[in-house]
């Protein structure tokens, strides 16, 4: 889920207190290429990190973070994120040059000469294939209605019937023009998107159903392929020869170790077996020690990513506004943080810090929604249970929590809810965990639960990525949340051109869907502690993006 605001070549975008870690590393010029300082090179440029398991490698139908992780590093769409200056800006990329027209309805970009891995050039016809899977119903998923929330000409919030509707078209091989219905304050913030990357129809056909699933298969634009793939256990990348910019690409290989208990990766990062892992728990103020003596490297950063509970509408106990809202209020957040994660920012509002609407930012002019809910959670249970014909005895209410894989982590986060539920409601939770990332997300799509803990980290920096996915018709609106009311006030942010008049909108629209209706119940804003060993240089953490993104880094003095 990720992108920025475009002003001709270059996006201004977010500052984060760092973006790349290790000496000599640059973000780069308006071409798009990354230059090092460092002169050294390890003969050796493999790095081995911890890994993360992608749900598929089709840009049209994957939503998780673990599966952007590896399209940031495959895949190149039009634009792609880097910092410079300590601001994170983007970049042409996939494009050369944007030109708009007068009325800014029509954006034409000239794409680069360019290959795909297997030789064969990137054309414009392959971003309007892309684009058309993208909002296709038959084929796309989350992201079906992505374009419509991007204001593309012909596309709906349920997709485009018919291809050629959809306002997309190749000028000639070259040249790739896109249409808008009317002129957007956020249009160009989206063009990072990674869901919004080249695709070759010969390919997507040749694979048939294998596409995104036969690594071997497939053919990547980005720095990297995808050269191995073992479920639940790694994912090797090497470098793509064919990359445009493959001259300021130093790493040859990377191991991605999929592992998911902290003791396990921490254990092995202290070994040296693991170049860059993420700080968590217990383990997280020993590696800040280790990194303040300068024996390992440390980012940290705000990432601009909401976590929550998801109320399943169809479920008749949560039906109703004010059962949910109970539920949002009956745990405390910061005891959460405190003895669970160890980490993170209390959150009270669907939108985190340094998220925009316009120049202005969102989370500054406008207070958390929950801040001002004062109600008595029990009162709210019972009364919510009397209109909705049920016992008002509590203990007779039993909700399925669906979790990720059991990890120490998820483990400790259920078993808190669950006791804080039954302590402060009297109600019962049983806890179901799935078996991995794609199981968990398969069951959380088809809305296998009653609660579920999800999150949503932004796609671009505009606050309408935060909000636009509870819509009614929206592919990630997991919890089933219909509203006509919040519905219409979507719609008109997106077209509303005005700043403070946008924000005026969305805090009726967060109001609504965190404290009146209380669709979900955030909980906090996602802190990022990322530790490398210090020969590891150069590696970058993208805000809209996945976990990271390989391109600059690369091994000096290991």
């Amino acid at each position: 889920m990720k992108s920025k605001k475009i002003v001709s070549v270059l996006i201004v975008a977010l500052v984060l207190s760092v973006a790349l870690v290790g000496c000599g590393a640059k973000s780069g010029d308006s071409a798009g290429t990354t230059k090092s300082t460092e002169t050294k090179l390890d003969a050796d440029q493999t790095a081995n990190i911890l890994g993360y398991d992608y749900t598929s490698l089709d840009p049209a139908v994957i939503s998780d973070m673990e599966s952007f992780t590896t399209l940031t590093n495959v895949d190149e769409g039009l634009m792609r994120e880097v910092t410079k200056d300590g601001k994170v800006i983007s970049i042409l990329a996939g494009a050369d040059k944007m030109t708009v027209s007068a009325d800014h309805k029509v954006y034409t970009f000239h794409i680069r000469a360019s290959k795909w891995s297997d030789g064969k050039a990137v054309r414009a016809q392959d971003y309007v294939y892309g684009w058309q899977r993208l909002s296709n119903p038959k084929v796309s998923q989350d992201y079906l209605g992505f374009l419509n929330e991007m204001g593309v000409k012909g596309a709906t919030e349920t997709g485009v019937a018919k291809p050629s509707d959809l306002g997309v078209k190749a000028i000639d091989d070259n040249t790739f023009e896109v249409t808008l219905k009317s002129p957007s304050a956020y249009f160009e913030t989206t063009l990072n998107f990674k869901g919004l990357v080249p695709q070759r129809e010969d390919i997507v056909k040749k694979l048939g159903d294998q596409y995104g699933q036969d690594f071997k298969g497939m053919v990547y634009n980005g720095p990297f392929v995808v050269s191995d793939h073992v479920k639940s256990a790694k994912v090797v990348y090497t470098k793509n020869a064919n990359y445009w910019d493959a001259a300021n690409v130093k790493l040859t290989t990377v191991n991605a170790q999929i592992i998911d208990e902290p003791a396990t990766y921490n254990k092995m990062f202290s070994a040296g077996e693991l170049d860059m892992i993420v700080g968590a728990t217990d383990y997280l103020k020993p590696l800040q020690t280790k990194a303040t003596a300068g024996e390992i490297s440390y980012l940290k950063g705000n990432d601009p990513s909401v976590y929550y509970f998801i109320f399943n509408n169809k479920t008749k106990a949560l039906s109703n506004a004010k059962v949910r809202l109970a539920l949002s209020l009956a745990y405390d957040r910061q005891v959460q943080i405190n003895t669970v994660f160890k980490k993170h920012y209390v959150a009270e509002g669907i939108v985190p810090s340094k998220i925009m609407v316009g120049d202005e930012e969102f989370r500054k002019a406008v207070p958390e929604a929950l801040k001002t809910v004062k109600d008595d959670p029990k009162k709210l249970l019972a009364e919510g249970l009397k209109e909705l014909g049920l016992s008002s005895d509590a203990s007779k209410v039993t909700l399925k929590l669906l979790m990720p894989k059991a990890t120490s982590i998820t483990t400790a986060q259920a078993q808190f809810i669950q006791a804080q539920y039954k302590k402060n409601l009297g109600i019962n939770v049983s806890i179901t965990y799935a078996v991995d990332a794609p199981s968990y997300f398969k069951a959380r799509t088809a809305g296998e639960f009653d609660l579920c803990s999800g999150g949503w980290g932004a796609d671009y920096n505009d606050v309408i990525s935060f909000f636009n996915i509870f819509t009614s018709k929206n592919g990630n609106n997991n919890g089933k949340y219909n509203n006509p009311a919040y519905d219409a006030l979507i719609e008109k942010g997106k077209t509303e051109l005005d700043a403070k008049k946008r924000v005026a909108i969305f805090k009726e629209a967060e109001d609504l869907l965190v404290a009146k209706d209380a669709a979900v119940s955030p909980y906090y804003y996602k802190q990022v502690d990322s530790f490398m060993q210090t020969y590891l240089k150069g590696m970058y953490v993208p805000l809209f993006g996945g976990y990271y993104d390989l391109k600059t880094a690369y091994v000096s003095g290991k």
